[in-house]
């Protein structure tokens, strides 16, 4: 079946063919509905026409769409429409790796920065229990800025029919591969595949090593003259050495792709994580790794190159090191490659990224790092010398946010408690430099001009002021004209007159990136292609983040024209579409740190006793989770990594089944349930500052707007009766506050709690009558208890520290988290008069990890629990990045 130009498929215009072949064909397509383009794969009539086949096809659909990684395709949608099946997913312009191995032997560099991303890919999906079944070189597809992606994963499995004896009749591909037999491609499956028996992830590592192979010699590994002679030579044969066909392939990359061949799965690699790290291990050092020591270990014994393989790379590492110490040796050596490590943060300190501040500033030099740590007395400034392993706490920095240097290096400027400020890096009491609020990252040029950003309703625009102080200068403004409604990020160019900027549109949402300048009113546009902030590097870079990635793209500073093609310096990196945010911070000297991107935590029932009782939905990065009424359900946030922003999913428990309930690019987070379970509640930034809106149960894309004010809302909970909504308010006068707002009658919001301190986390008890909220007014957070009315004392229930309150069903019975993970329960009888008496607070267990947020069973028996285990290193550091440039 064609479809012809102007089809229409649901929401999805069809608009020209882009392939086809056993797996269905593929269009290019636009969503109508959100305006972006997007491929349109159409199952083929064998699927189509079998609905048990359809049904197993929906069900893998569904759990390789909450696949969130930037190695691996989003699929968007999956529907029918007039009888034809589809699925709607990512488009991606590039070539496919058949294309890219038509030009002969892929050069090692280029390989191993592939198959790294593929690896680290396929390890996501293994992760979540995804087999691939069918990788190959038509499956994985390279974009301009050489990102990788992998296509169809997980549709395999259920593209063929259950009974395998009619499987040959099922090609899975075309355009140069041999039609698959059993559950994959002929030259790719592994020998389990070819014999018919159980699969696991394994299997994809046998395919990815075939494609290795085939990357490093071009040559298939078990090309023969026909179907059957290659299905025995993937089950008896060993293929010809690759040093024999390619003496310049690096041993390590031979063993590596040795292992992935091995005939029996045990004896490869178990976990495809390692096998992603060894990959990503020997892309980063192998300009180290190239010399006498690598040919001479090549006789080692074939299974023990696990063993040898980091004393090499160790052993290159150190040589890379002491050539970048002590300089050139005068004897035309080669020059250092690239260096990567991570930050190790002390005991006492974690980390947060952040979706509007940014949490790490690299010095200009490259010699000093400076971030943002959570120490027990809240957020502070810590120093650490790139030379050193100890990171020092800057006094006087509480509550700081947004870091960045003098361009000497001398002094560190953040915002802490409503204000611009500086400080010298050696040490000494912070410099107010001027009132500013919900700022971003600023930028301060040689000339001692700070640029820096407002978000603060009718203040919103680029401010100058001097870094001595006085009155700030709004110098830009969003230009409505353009559809602009904020201008983030500036970041000056070498000549301290221009400087970079990103321009955000929330309806629809746009970004571009522009140059304004201190002398003129005037600007130009560069591109809407980048959509995060940008910083430029000597002598010609720009360093930006997209998808997840940071890339750096040669760029002219006085045409202001690109010059060349991006190149990705690293993947699995902080960033956040709505206001543009990217985790990442350059220095002039070619090093450049970045924040590591959303971890993948894990939700799980835990009974009373602490005892674990099993997980709910894949691992992904969620940030929130809420049953419903009827405890049937769970309503939570899920962050998508390539633009850091989340959508709101429900996972029905007795199932499994999970379903996209938002559709929006914005920032879809915080469900709250309607008294009744029909509807919920949650937090969106799709028009700006946060809002909070509406959306009914089964009918994805139902978004209403409930409250839209200045500022940020963040809803909490609903009463009982269905009349009221919790919900909290975020200022910089008050840092937090406790509104109601009535969801019948005039609607008008009404304060619970308004002072200088912050509160947060209300819920309502069962009867409706009380609150349970926290606050920090004591100097630290603990939950208190208030009457519904706001009237009344405020009762304290917890003892030295605790937050994120949940009510038992019958509500005599109050939890809480206090620190270190400790899950407290606290009697709360009424006492005459209606008051509430709290008893002792009561340990039930403890939980390894942060608990991001929770929730209680109906009796108080069972506890869901979303877990994140710290990062212990969640910033790195890449020292020589230009190397990479040069590799590729």
């Amino acid at each position: 079946m064609t479809l012809a130009s102007g089809t229409r498929l649901g929401p999805y215009e069809i608009a020209a063919p882009l392939g086809a072949g056993g797996m269905g064909e593929v269009y290019r397509a636009k969503d109508t509905r959100l305006g972006r383009e997007v491929a349109i794969k159409v199952l083929p009539a064998a699927v189509a026409s079998d609905p048990e086949r359809v049904k197993r096809f929906e069900k893998e659909a569904r759990a390789a769409s909450a696949l969130n990684h930037p190695n691996l395709v989003t699929l968007h949608d999956i529907g029918s429409s007039g009888g034809v099946e589809y699925i709607a997913m990512e488009l991606v312009d590039g070539r496919t790796l058949r294309e890219i191995l038509a030009d002969g032997v892929v050069a090692t560099k280029r390989l191993l920065a592939i198959a790294a991303q593929v690896a680290d890919g396929l390890a996501r999906a293994h992760a979540a229990g995804i087999v691939h079944r069918d990788l190959k070189p038509e499956n994985i597809m390279v974009t301009r800025d050489g990102l990788v992606k992998i296509l169809d994963f997980g549709l395999a499995k259920l593209t063929q029919p259950e009974d395998l004896s009619g499987a040959t009749q099922s090609p899975t591909v075309s355009g140069g591969t041999e039609p698959g037999l059993v559950m994959g491609t002929i030259g790719y499956m592994s020998p389990e595949q070819a014999v018919g028996k159980p699969l696991d992830f394994r299997s994809d590592q046998f395919a990815l090593g075939s494609i290795l192979y085939e990357m490093a010699t071009g040559k298939r590994a078990f090309a023969r003259g026909s179907a059957p002679e290659t299905m025995a030579a993937i089950i008896r044969d060993e293929p010809e050495p690759i040093g024999s066909l390619s003496p310049l392939t690096p041993t390590p990359l031979r063993w590596i792709v040795e292992r992935c061949l091995a005939k029996n799965p045990d004896d490869r690699y178990a976990s495809t994580r390692d096998l992603a790290r060894d990959l990503a291990t020997l892309k980063d050092r192998l300009s180290e790794t190239s010399g006498s020591g690598i040919a001479a270990a090549s006789a080692a014994p074939r299974r023990s190159w696990r063993r040898a393989l980091p004393w090499i790379l160790a052993a290159g590492l150190a040589v890379a090191l002491a050539t970048r110490l002590l300089g050139p040796s005068g004897r035309g050596g080669p020059a250092p490659g690239p260096i990567r490590f991570a930050i190790t943060l002390p005991e006492s300190v974690g980390f947060r990224t952040g979706a509007i501040f940014t949490k790490t500033a690299l010095s200009p030099d490259g010699q000093r790092l400076a971030f943002v740590g959570v120490t027990r007395e809240g957020r502070k400034l810590l120093l650490r010398p790139l030379g050193s392993l100890e990171s020092e706490p800057l006094e006087g920095t509480e509550g700081a946010q947004s870091p960045f240097w003098s361009p000497d290096g001398h002094f560190l400027g953040f915002f802490a408690d409503g204000k611009l400020k500086r400080i010298d890096a050696s040490g000494g009491p912070p410099q107010v430099i001027c009132e500013a609020s919900l700022e971003t990252l600023p930028t301060w040029s040689p000339r001692g001009d700070i640029l820096f950003s407002q978000l603060d309703g009718g203040k919103s625009g680029i401010y100058r002021i001097g870094a001595d102080g006085g009155e700030p200068r709004l110098i830009l403004k969003p230009d409505p004209a353009r559809g602009e409604e904020e201008t983030l990020w500036p970041q000056f160019l070498p000549d301290g007159t221009h400087f970079l900027y990103v321009t955000v549109g929330w309806s629809p949402r746009r970004r571009e990136l522009r140059v304004g300048s201190l002398d003129s009113k005037e600007t130009t546009g560069l591109t809407s292609a980048i959509e995060s902030r940008a910083e430029y590097v000597r002598p010609g870079f720009l360093l930006y983040a997209r998808q997840g990635a940071l890339l750096a793209q040669p760029f002219d500073p006085e045409s202001l024209r690109f010059r060349g093609d991006a190149v990705t310096l690293a993947n699995r990196v902080h960033h956040f579409n709505g206001p543009a945010n990217a985790g990442f911070s350059a220095s002039q000297e070619g090093s450049v740190a970045y924040e590591a991107g959303p971890r993948n935590t894990k939700v799980a029932w835990f009974s009373r006793g602490g005892k674990e009782l099993g997980t709910v939905g894949t691992p992904a990065p969620v940030g929130s989770v809420r049953l419903a009424p009827d405890g049937r359900t769970v309503a939570m946030h899920i962050a998508d990594t390539k633009t850091g922003t989340s959508d709101i999913w429900l996972y029905e428990l007795s199932r499994g089944v999970s379903v996209r309930m938002t559709l929006d690019p914005g920032d879809d987070t915080s469900p709250v349930w309607a008294a009744d379970g029909r509807s919920f509640f949650f937090r969106s930034d799709r028009k700006g500052a946060p809002d909070i809106l509406r959306a009914t149960v089964g009918a994805p894309g139902s978004e209403t707007e409930l409250l839209a004010l200045p500022g940020s809302q963040h809803p909490e909970d609903a009463s009982p009766d269905g009349r009221i909504l919790a919900y909290t308010e975020l200022s910089r006068q008050t840092v937090g506050d406790l509104w109601l707002l009535p969801l019948v009658g005039d609607g008008k919001p009404t304060t619970l709690l308004r002072t200088r301190f912050h509160e947060e986390g209300s819920r309502f008890s069962p009867d409706g009558k009380w609150i349970a909220f926290s606050s920090d007014d004591s100097g630290s957070r603990e939950v208190y208890v208030v009457s519904r009315e706001g009237s009344g004392e405020r009762i304290r229930v917890s003892v030295g520290g605790g937050a994120l309150a949940r009510w038992r069903r019958d509500g005599e019975e109050l939890y809480y988290i206090a620190p270190g993970g400790s899950v407290m329960a606290v009697p709360l009888p009424l006492r005459g008069g209606g008051r509430l008496e709290p008893g002792q607070p009561t340990l039930l267990f403890r939980v390894e990890g942060v608990i991001v947020d929770w929730d209680a069973a109906a009796d108080g028996q069972r506890f869901l629990i979303d877990i994140d285990t710290p990062d212990p290193a969640p910033i790195s550091v890449l020292v020589n990045w230009p190397t990479l440039l040069k590799a590729n």
